[in-house]
């Protein structure tokens, strides 16, 4: 009989413990396949390789303030001022200044792919892209009247903070339609979308590129 308790607790131990290992296995399994950390983790790369780039060579000569002083045209004085005092400065502190927007670049990818800091450098992202959207983007050029969804209209960066809002890391609408609709809710993430299809839709209809040179490559000014 003694035998018999022995093997009975034997057994009900291994039960307890293959429905616990189960149990954990599928709690890995759905950390695995949580569609909002793997969507987290693709813009966490994409900073990471902005980050890189930043680095490069290029990026340290004038050629970079340049192209930022270049951003200001045809924007409105308040919006352009700024991008000028900002190409500016950077002639003069070239190498430190784009180190610290390469560096800083790299922290918002660890800052996301690194949980207990992904909410903080998901906030931290939003801020940037917009700081970027302004003054490296000249408002993606949505203000200067030459903006199309060829030249990159409303501006590349200004995506990296709609994703950032709407890859939140909260639970407003349980269970959410769709993985963008879980921080947001379904209305609101809808309408986001909507905003920015709808932009690209008005941009591809301005007068500047329903001109017959418009569409051809490259896009940004017509045959001599």
């Amino acid at each position: 009989m003694s035998e018999a308790a022995v093997q009975g607790d034997r057994a009900g131990w291994r039960a307890m413990l293959g429905s616990a290992g189960e149990e954990a296995g599928q709690a890995r399994g759905a950390a695995r396949l949580d569609a909002r950390r793997a969507l987290q983790l693709v813009l966490a790369g994409i900073w990471l390789l902005d980050g890189v780039l930043q680095y490069q060579p290029a990026m340290y000569t004038k050629a970079f303030g340049q192209m930022l002083a270049g951003t200001a045209a045809g924007n409105p004085a308040a919006i352009a001022r700024p991008i000028t005092w900002q190409a500016s400065l950077l002639d003069h502190h070239l190498v430190l200044l784009n180190t610290v927007f390469a560096t800083i670049q790299l922290l918002l990818g660890l800052g996301i792919a690194i949980r207990p800091t992904a909410r903080l450098a998901l906030a931290a992202s939003i801020a940037w892209s917009l700081g970027v959207w302004w003054f490296g983007e000249g408002l993606g050029g949505v203000l200067n009247g030459g903006a199309s969804p060829l030249n990159g209209a409303p501006g590349g960066v200004i995506l990296y903070a709609l994703l950032a809002v709407l890859l939140w890391p909260a639970d407003r609408a349980a269970p959410a339609p769709f993985t963008a609709a879980r921080a947001v809710g379904g209305h609101t993430a809808r309408a986001l979308w909507l905003v920015l299809w709808l932009s690209l839709a008005y941009f591809a209809l301005t007068p500047a590129n329903r001109a017959s040179w418009a569409w051809r490559w490259p896009a940004c000014s017509p045959r001599a």
